[in-house]
């Protein structure tokens, strides 16, 4: 017996199929949409014949207008009225009634096709993607009645402007999602090998894009609101809705079709998925299926969700909304974890009202499922508009694996190019993920934190410990990869953070009530067992409770690393430890405690503390001679970032001690180290720091002065005064989690400087 919401098997698929493809109204409809093709393919092939005729017609410059030309000839050839009726099923026929009642629809759901071919014919971006909308939606008017003005009324203006908005909204989940696969490649061959992608790739998210965009609340925008008054009331004007979208799958997947057989499957795939909009209530749920292990799936247009996806159909005729629910350990169902397919999520948003055909009903949060708990049984309920419903329950076991270092003295643990071994990409602490910033990698030192999540759990195994260690990584060679982390070289940062091998490490623990887990989700991973305080009833007490260190000191260290993350798990059955590896992540670091100089050797000559006569220097400079200099990380290095993280070092002065009577001196080559060698400093050897421009500064009576110096830092002629110089030098490693820089200074210099210009 199947369990409701069970897939049909393998052969029952192939029976049913072959029954559609050999259905009278099928074939009709089929017969229609090839003969809407067959006079442009006849004309490609008369073009591929004669090469002169189509160099004419490639004189001409090719528009826009071409392809929509090209979409209004196929699909208005083809979607007559006896097409329309023929492809809904008996229900939809039964329901709709006569034409007449529906016809303003059945126009509508011909810009609906054209509308999917032709967004799904070019690369889809945000702005293409708009430009279509636009012609979809003055499609929608023109066949209404109520063609859009030229130029737009005020009105029109707006409406087109909550379309746009809409479009925004519906698109951001599609590219965060694109962007957490290109920043997170890690298991995308594994799909690939697996035959998890395949040519269909992208098809279910481009749907989801059209699903999220047309709403009840962008509806009246699209048909205008007289429009939207006086059908939004129509029995069927749910169904419409239901149509047009199918209607959009259609088009896109027509858009893709380059054979015969492929225009085949998309027709099949249209009239399966009108039979959904007519059948009474629908409730299936699809994946994960029966008894699977599930793995969860980073869902980044959910604020980086990380979540069961559960995927299904819950629709039907009289389709209301549906609600998600599970339960564990024989409890009764909740929905504390339900995560909706627009983000939405209990008890705000305790049901979601837009039917779902075959794809995403939502997700279950893992960081909000119980620790511990691998087994779960799903509900999913169907209702229609009287309150009655349908149910499916689907029983799996969930697999929860959140090893992961994010970040590295709050800077981001991304994947990008190695800056010393070109086309390679191991993870790496990024000063910034835009691509035209040429070396984004960053040095971090001093004390700090390291982020990420260690957790797994699920399908009959349970974490035992983690654990963070740093290898050696010398730039000479590539960022190498580590099995785990017992191999020779590593270094413990924490102590192992085991569970359950003893009472005093729980899963969860805390002062009564308020009892959370002890798993680290999107936190601190320099972390040891420790305790709280707590009081009850007058009494004091302790409860163990891992907790944040919460920096490691790498003060000592100086090159480039692997952090290393390890996670070892156990059958839940049995208490096995430390068990075994169960996941790992990585971050290459390059860990800076340079200690940086600065040093003031003379200016104009002059030794410290000696007389500087302004005399000396009328048309010319004082040279500031110094150092000003930070060594490499790794002097057997090349001389790049992050290796070579020379900031920048600054000049200033002050007179009598005044903190108002100060100025600046401009370096020779403030973001240059003095003297600029490398990779070492040799003993003795100063470099210019500056071309101090002293008499036009500071000389009160200079023709030419230098703007912006206060008249109290300057000297009237016959008058000495003594100056402090100020010299500090910094680089750009990212010290500690704050992100201050390591430096040196304020170095001070001082010299009695007399104004003794003639």
């Amino acid at each position: 017996m199947k369990k409701s919401g069970d897939q049909p098997s393998e052969n029952e698929k192939v029976i049913a199929e072959r029954e559609e493809m050999n259905d009278e109204d099928f074939q009709y409809v089929l017969k229609e949409l090839l003969g809407a093709y067959q006079p442009i393919l006849e004309e490609e092939l008369q073009r591929a014949k004669s090469p002169d005729q189509l160099r004419k017609e490639g004189d001409k410059p090719a528009g826009c207008e071409e392809e929509i030309a090209l979409a209004n000839r196929i699909f208005e050839k083809f979607f007559t009225e006896e097409v329309a009726v023929r492809l809904l099923p008996p229900e939809g026929r039964e329901l709709l009634g006569p034409v007449d009642r529906w016809r303003w629809c059945l126009l509508h759901i011909k810009c609906c096709i054209i509308f999917g071919w032709l967004v799904c014919r070019g690369p889809r971006t945000f702005r293409l993607f708009l430009y279509y909308l636009h012609l979809y939606w003055k499609c929608v008017r023109q066949v209404l009645g109520t063609p859009v003005s030229s130029p737009p009324t005020a009105g029109e203006r707006q409406d087109f402007q909550v379309l746009t908005q809409a479009l925004a909204t519906a698109f951001k989940p599609y590219l965060t999602d694109q962007l957490a696969t290109v920043e997170f490649p890690a298991g995308v061959p594994d799909e690939v090998f697996d035959g998890r992608i395949d040519c269909f790739e992208g098809e279910e998210e481009a749907a989801a894009i059209f699903e999220r965009l047309l709403t009840v609340d962008t509806a009246s925008a699209l048909l205008g609101k007289a429009a939207f008054d006086a059908h939004s009331r129509e029995p069927f004007f749910r169904y419409c809705r239901c149509w047009c979208l199918c209607a959009i799958r259609f088009g896109c997947c027509l858009a893709r079709a380059h054979t015969a057989r492929a225009r085949r499957r998309c027709l099949l795939l249209f009239r399966r998925c009108l039979k959904e909009c007519f059948r009474p209530l629908v409730c299936q749920i699809i994946q994960p299926s029966e008894g699977a292990c599930a793995e969860a799936v980073f869902v980044a247009g959910c604020s980086a969700l990380a979540g069961i996806r559960i995927t299904g159909t819950a629709s039907g005729s009289s389709f209301h909304h549906y609600t998600l629910r599970y339960s564990y350990g024989g409890g009764s169902p909740v929905n504390n974890a339900v995560v909706y397919p627009d983000c939405s999520r209990p008890p705000a948003h305790p049901s979601f009202n837009t039917p779902v055909f075959g794809g995403t009903l939502g997700y279950l949060d893992v960081t909000l499922l119980p620790p511990g708990e691998t087994e779960f049984t799903i509900y999913l309920d169907v209702f229609d508009s009287s309150g009655a419903h349908v149910t499916c329950i689907r029983t799996i076991k969930v697999r929860t694996t959140a090893v992961e270092v994010t970040a590295a003295a709050k800077v981001n643990a991304l994947v990008g190019e190695d800056p010393f071994h070109a086309g390679t990409f191991p993870k790496i602490i990024k000063a910034t993920n835009d691509p035209s910033v040429s070396v984004p990698e960053l040095s971090i030192g001093g004390w700090f934190s390291v982020d990420g999540s260690a957790y797994v759990v699920g399908c009959d195994r349970i974490m035992s410990q983690f654990v963070l260690v740093h290898y050696p990584a010398p730039p000479a060679a590539p960022v190498p990869t580590f099995a785990d982390g017992t191999q020779p070289g590593n270094v413990p940062m924490i102590a192992p953070v085991p569970y359950e091998d003893i009472t005093d490490h729980p899963w969860q623990s805390g002062c009564f009530p308020v009892i959370t887990p002890n798993t680290i989700l999107n936190g601190d991973l320099v972390a040891l067992w420790s305790s709280v305080s707590c009081t009850f009833l007058g009494i004091d007490y302790t409860r163990p409770k891992v907790k944040a260190v919460p920096f490691w000191n790498s003060t000592s260290l100086n090159g480039r690393f692997v952090i290393f993350l390890e996670v070892r798990d156990r059958p839940v059955a049995t208490l096995t430890f430390p068990g075994s590896v169960a996941a790992v992540d990585q971050v290459a670091v390059w860990i800076d405690n340079r200690i940086i100089t600065g040093v003031i050797k003379s200016i104009g000559g002059i030794s410290g503390c000696g007389d500087l006569h302004l005399k000396d220097f009328v048309g010319t400079t004082a040279e500031i001679l110094g150092i000003a200099w930070d060594p490499p990380i790794d002097a057997s290095a090349p001389q790049q970032r992050p290796n070579d993280n020379f900031g920048s070092y600054s000049l200033s002065f002050q007179k009598d001690g005044n903190p108002a009577a100060t100025g600046t001196i401009p370096g020779a080559t403030p973001t240059t180290r003095v003297p600029n060698t490398w990779p070492t400093l040799p003993p003795g050897v100063f470099g210019t720091l500056a071309n101090w421009d002293i008499v036009n500064m500071l000389d009160a009576s200079s023709p030419t002065p230098t703007p912006g110096i206060p008249a109290s830092a300057k000297l009237a002629r016959g008058e000495r005064c003594a100056y402090v110089v100020t010299l500090e030098v910094s680089d750009t490693t990212h010290v500690g989690d704050s992100g201050s820089n390591h430096s040196t200074g304020p170095i001070l210099y001082a010299i009695n400087v007399i104004n003794d210009v003639p």
